[in-house]
Order: C-alpha cells, then structure tokens, then sequence
C-alpha cells in the first residue's frame, strides 16, 4: 500500500531552505515502523483551467494498515508541522495494484 501526502510550499522562507527542511524531516519517516520506502517529488499541477497547486508529493510504500503509519509519532509530527506551517497537507492511501 502507499500513502501520498500532498501540499504546499512553506510561505516566508526560501524555495531552498523550504526543500531543505522537506528533505530532512520526510528522511526521518524511514525510521517508522512498516514504512519500506519514502520518495519526496516536487510536482506541478497538469490542469490548465482549474489548477491546483500543491507543490510537494510525499510517497510512502508501507507494509501495514495507513490509520497505523500515519499515528506513528513521527509520521504524526510531520504531519502536524507541515499544519503549523500552513501549507495545508493532503493525506491520500492508494492500494497496490494487482
């Protein structure tokens, strides 16, 4: 199973240390328990009438239940940083394809 975090920038600080500090933080996610990979991207919106413009995909491959990784405390403290941040995380879970 995967679980996708979608969201924002971080406004007020730089595009470089935004990434810095995504970079770091989503590193530590590897560290909880049944994550097997973690894979950060930039992304762009594809829409070209109604665009939205999340600019940070987050991709867990994990091997247990979502509800469980996302409450791991570290998982759960990113997410709630990137809350505090403002910049309005979207948590999605996409089943393995068969």
């Amino acid at each position: 199973m995967r679980i996708l975090v979608l969201w924002n920038a971080c406004r007020g600080i730089s595009a470089a240390e935004d990434a810095r500090w995504v970079h770091e933080e989503s590193a530590k996610l590897r560290d909880c328990d049944d994550v097997l990979d973690v894979a950060v991207h930039q992304v762009q919106s594809a829409a070209l009438r109604h665009p939205r413009q999340w600019e940070w995909c987050l991709e867990l491959r994990v091997s247990a239940a979502a509800d469980a990784v996302v409450r791991h405390p570290t998982c759960a403290e990113f997410l709630a940083d990137l809350r505090l941040l403002g910049t309005r995380p979207s948590v999605l879970v996409l089943p393995e394809a068969d």
